[in-house]
């Protein structure tokens, strides 16, 4: 069985989770550890919320640490089915970078 790398501590996997969980680790992130950097990172169906939490971290709930949007990286992920070992899923990533 493959090992997932684990993620980095300034390193923020948007998933399944009520969106204010996550906009909580931010905050934490940027207050509580003092890290100057954080990584959003979402894929598929999750990339929406993940450019919502950036959005709303920089605009609304954290807009007095002047947080920046550094960088933005987009790719894709390919993976064999579970169902069919012929074939083959793209699934869209994104990858957010935000700075103090």
């Amino acid at each position: 069985m493959e090992e997932k790398n684990p993620l980095p501590n300034n390193c923020i996997a948007v998933g399944s989770k009520p969106f204010l969980a996550y906009l909580k680790s931010v905050n934490t992130l940027f207050r509580g550890k003092r890290l100057k950097e954080i990584e959003i990172r979402a894929r598929g169906k999750n990339i929406q919320k993940a450019v919502d939490l950036a959005e709303s971290s920089r605009n609304k709930f954290c807009h007095d640490l002047n947080i920046t949007c550094d960088k933005v990286e987009i790719g894709t992920e390919k993976f064999t089915s579970k169902e069919d070992a012929n074939k083959e899923i793209s699934v869209s990533t994104i990858a957010i970078f935000l700075k103090i």
